[in-house]
Order: structure tokens, then C-alpha cells, then sequence
């Protein structure tokens, strides 16, 4: 059996080599990069409690468990509405308004049946 790369092993070896000392490397960059994404995105977005999420980014790096939630928890700002905060206001007036329309129109609807409809006959 006729080994087909046997002219590039010394290359094959160098370049092993190099994979092998450079992958540590670059994993211990993505490691540091995600265990302070959470506590960057807290800070970045003034969050009051960054150094709390920052903590339990770094905690999540070793458990595993927490690092989902304290990103969650970097992008929950605490007594603000999940639903956007100050654009929902300009939603919420417009919602009322259709829905006071729907309840006219309803009423009406219903002022038209006759008696007996209405009781549930």
C-alpha cells in the first residue's frame, strides 16, 4: 500500500502542530468574549443591575445554566414594559379607540334583535 502523502508530511506535521497551539487559543477567546456578552450588553444598555448580570454571565460560563439567563436578564429592564415601553403608549390609544368602536357597533347589533334572541332563547 503506497502511502500518497508522504511528500507532504514534514508539512502535515508543522501544520498539526500549529492547529494544536493555535485552538487553545481561540478557544479561550470565545470563552472570555461569551462570558462578558452578557455584562457588555447590560452595561452598553445602562442597565441598573450590570454588574449582577456580569457576574452571573461569567457563573454561566461554568454552569452552563445561567449564561441564557443573564443574557435574557441583560435585555429585561427592570419596571419597564416587555411590550417596548413608550412606542406601546401610541398602540395602546389607538387599540382603545377600536375597541370602543367594536362595543358601539355591538350594542347596536344587539339593540336590533328581537327580545327573545336576547334573553338566551
Amino acid at each position: 500500500m503506497d502511502f500518497k502523502l508522504q511528500a507532504f508530511g514534514s508539512f502535515l506535521h508543522w501544520l498539526t502542530l500549529i492547529v494544536l497551539c493555535i485552538m487553545p487559543v481561540v478557544l479561550a477567546y470565545v470563552i472570555y468574549r461569551l462570558g462578558g456578552l452578557p455584562g457588555a450588553i447590560a452595561r452598553s444598555r445602562n442597565h441598573p443591575q450590570a454588574e449582577a448580570i456580569n457576574i452571573c454571565g461569567w457563573m454561566g460560563i461554568i454552569t452552563l445554566v445561567l449564561w441564557p439567563l443573564a443574557l435574557i436578564w441583560a435585555y429585561l429592564a427592570p419596571g419597564k414594559p416587555l411590550t417596548g415601553g413608550a412606542a406601546a403608549g401610541a398602540n395602546d390609544t389607538a387599540l382603545i379607540a377600536q375597541l370602543q368602536d367594536a362595543r358601539r357597533r355591538l350594542a347596536a347589533i344587539e339593540g336590533r334583535l328581537p327580545q327573545q334572541q336576547r334573553a338566551g332563547g
